[in-house]
């Protein structure tokens, strides 16, 4: 039991050995170009420079364009189909309509974010 347990482990070293061989073998050029870029100053990993804004500005520009959607709007009721007719057992066909309601959801978003 114990000349087994030796010999795997043995054979897990060896595999090891190898295999850390066969990654050098590929990483002095990875690292050779990564060094290289990043003493040039050009890395793919540093974040783009993000305009810093003010918060305040920022929230007052949302708050515009909301104010400028809303009242681009139609003030008048509004109704659009929601799927096919239904047809009663007399015969008759009633077309399913439900009232727009972007105005009100437009409404209620400048009322959450701005006031």
């Amino acid at each position: 039991m114990l000349i087994s347990r030796q010999c795997m482990a043995v054979a897990l070293l060896a595999l090891g050995c190898t295999a850390a061989s066969a990654q050098q073998g590929s990483a002095p050029d990875a690292a050779g170009a990564i060094a290289e870029a990043v003493q040039g100053g050009a890395s793919p990993y540093r974040p783009p420079a993000a305009a810093s804004e003010d918060p305040d500005d920022a929230r007052r520009a949302k708050c515009e364009s909301l104010k400028a959607q809303y009242n681009a709007t139609s003030k008048q009721r509004a109704y659009q189909s929601s799927g096919p007719a239904t047809q009663t057992a007399q015969g008759r066909t009633i077309p399913k309509i439900e009232r727009d309601k972007s105005r009100k959801s437009l409404q209620e978003a400048y009322r959450a974010n701005c006031t």
